[in-house]
């Protein structure tokens, strides 16, 4: 919808053991409510003040709503809530609009922190015997000594840190170090989203943090993180292959480790295997009509390395593609001496930092101090996506305000812009694309002050020539180097490269949304049983995490089938 009003009643969004995210809306509420499990019932219903107490919000000139937050429990376990109530008639009616339900903990298994916090030492009793020292645990916690991971995540970046399961979980990753862009990444690259919306679940970042985090400073924090956190990591290993058990329920997962030079395979069987290697899956690489004949150098975005160790000044370096990563090739090359074109087919959503302040603060207000990172995770996710994309087209207009000077620049310098669907912008184009948009770190300012060059065709490339590229309106671009940012196929397609078809055919696509309005196959059940997505950037993988780790941790207990 573009417009909302108190006359739209959106319903409910629910965080649950058994089927993950999903949403209900208009009068099925009621109804698919009271067909609940008796033990999915409330037991316990309170207004949680403590925070931020209820207050009044107007979010557009036709509805202005009621926000409070909510402590609840049932017989399976604990959770928080968000209900917004609006006055259907203006006589003081008030109606949910909209309610947001998030379990957060499972009775009986909660999680070891405060005062359930391990106890560290060990104070064996007499006759007990020479007892292991913490390290000597977590050596033998760490390798699987005694028990195979309940738990398999493939993956060992920002997605996968913060999946912090109750059950035993082993995190495999080929690269050495916890995060491959350290490696494989240019030296300039930075996290595009700030550091307020980039925090990691029981351990932020420190006060004296960079606004835009630097790639090595977020490996080594990854690193840092799964020490402290005693995450079990294994580095230098690839999965050999993944078979499924229908009958038993396991995993057989062969994983080969790379130790001190040894190379060996170790066949585990857990119940869940997790893919989180990124909501992009394999690249998309186009080929084109004479491109043998090019005499330069074609690759596709995702083989770019940094370029400061390559002679490349006054070399014409080509990019086609203007999302993120074109922009960030594009300002790398420039950086180094290049000159660079970017070739741009369609519009592409621009956001600056002055997008996500107002994101922040949005509705917020200054009466409400700033609110922990779970509640304001609890908040920020508390109204159905749908709703979320109305909502973006008051942000999106606040950001072309903010931002006006910046891409009147770039339309003077033939960029052409886009605002999403509907005008909703970054959040839309994110959550049903997973691309077509670039969170400007520098790069929009270089296309407005015309030092890296764009060439636009609606029509396409029609092909190569030995000297560069030819466009379908007739133009040529010369070129030493084309770089495909052509982007990536479904993660699934991941899945199938990783763990075969036999896996993959089983499971669904991943990201856009579903008739529910919810994100497809990600954070909840994917199809495949015992198969899980991980996907997303920190600030939506900080909230989830527990999300798909309570849904695990519920099948482990027998709760859900």
């Amino acid at each position: 919808t573009s417009k909302l009003s108190s006359a739209e009643i959106l319903g409910s969004e629910i965080a649950s053991p058994s089927r993950g995210i999903c949403g209900r809306f208009g009068d099925l509420i009621p109804s698919q409510y009271l067909a609940a499990p008796e033990r999915h019932r409330l037991v316990q219903l309170q207004l949680d003040t403590a925070e931020i107490p209820p207050h009044v919000e107007r979010v557009s000139d036709g509805l202005v709503w009621i926000t409070a937050a909510l402590k609840f429990e049932t017989k399976l376990g604990r959770g928080r809530a968000v209900v917004r109530l609006v006055d259907l008639d203006g006589k003081a009616s008030w109606r949910a609009f909209s309610l947001y339900a998030a379990l957060h903990e499972i009775i009986g298994s909660e999680e070891a922190i405060g005062s359930r916090r391990p106890q560290g030492g060990n104070f064996g009793t007499v006759g007990e015997g020479l007892q292991p020292t913490w390290q000597e645990r977590r050596e033998k916690q760490v390798d699987f000594t005694d028990k195979d991971p309940d738990v398999v995540i493939i993956g060992a970046g920002k997605q996968t840190f913060q999946t912090c399961l109750s059950a035993l979980s082993l995190i495999q990753y080929e690269q050495a170090k916890a995060d491959s862009m350290s490696q494989r990444a240019y030296r300039t690259l930075v996290l595009h989203d700030p550091v307020d919306v980039c925090h990691m679940p029981y351990l932020p970042f420190p006060v004296t943090w960079p606004l835009y985090t630097p790639k090595d400073k977020l490996a080594d924090w990854l690193e840092t993180y799964a020490s402290v956190l005693e995450l079990n990591v294994w580095t230098k290993s690839s999965i050999e292959s993944a078979a499924y058990n229908d009958q038993s329920g396991n995993w057989d997962v062969k994983i080969s480790r790379n130790i001190g030079g040894q190379v060996s395979v170790r066949s585990l069987k857990p119940r869940h295997v997790i893919m989180a290697t990124g909501h992009a899956g394999e690249p998309l690489i186009p080929k084109f009509p004479g491109q043998g004949n090019f005499k330069g150098q074609v690759y596709h975005a995702s083989t770019h390395t940094d370029t400061s160790n390559s002679d490349v000044k006054n070399r014409k370096v080509v990019v086609v593609g203007t999302g993120n990563s074109g922009h960030d090739i594009a300002q790398n090359y420039h950086e180094n001496g290049a000159d660079v074109t970017l070739i741009q087919r369609g519009g592409t959503v621009i956001t600056a930092d002055s997008c996500t302040k107002i994101m922040w603060n949005l509705g917020r207000g200054d009466s409400h101090p700033k609110p922990s990172l779970e509640t304001g995770d609890l908040f920020g996710h508390s109204l159905p996506i749908p709703i979320q994309f109305a909502i973006s087209q008051k942000v999106t207009n606040l950001v072309r305000e903010a931002d006006k000077p910046l891409l009147d620049g770039l339309v003077k310098a033939g960029f052409s812009l886009d605002f999403g669907a509907e005008g909703s912008g970054l959040r839309r184009q994110y959550l049903t694309r997973g691309g077509g948009y670039y969170i400007d770190v520098g790069c929009s300012q270089l296309i407005a002050d015309e030092l890296i060059k764009v060439k636009g065709c609606a029509e396409g490339i029609a092909g190569f020539d030995p000297t560069g590229l030819v466009l379908k309106n007739g133009d040529s671009v010369p070129a030493d180097i084309v770089v495909m940012a052509t982007g990536y196929d479904n993660m699934r397609t991941s899945v199938r490269k990783a763990l075969g078809d036999s896996v993959a055919n089983r499971c669904q696509d991943v990201w856009d949304l579903d008739t529910e309005g919810e994100l497809n196959a990600v954070w909840r059940p994917s199809g495949h049983p015992g198969f899980w997505y991980m996907a997303g950037n920190l600030a939506l993988c900080r909230p989830y995490s527990k999300v798909i780790a309570l849904q695990i941790k519920a099948r482990e207990l027998g709760l859900v089938r």
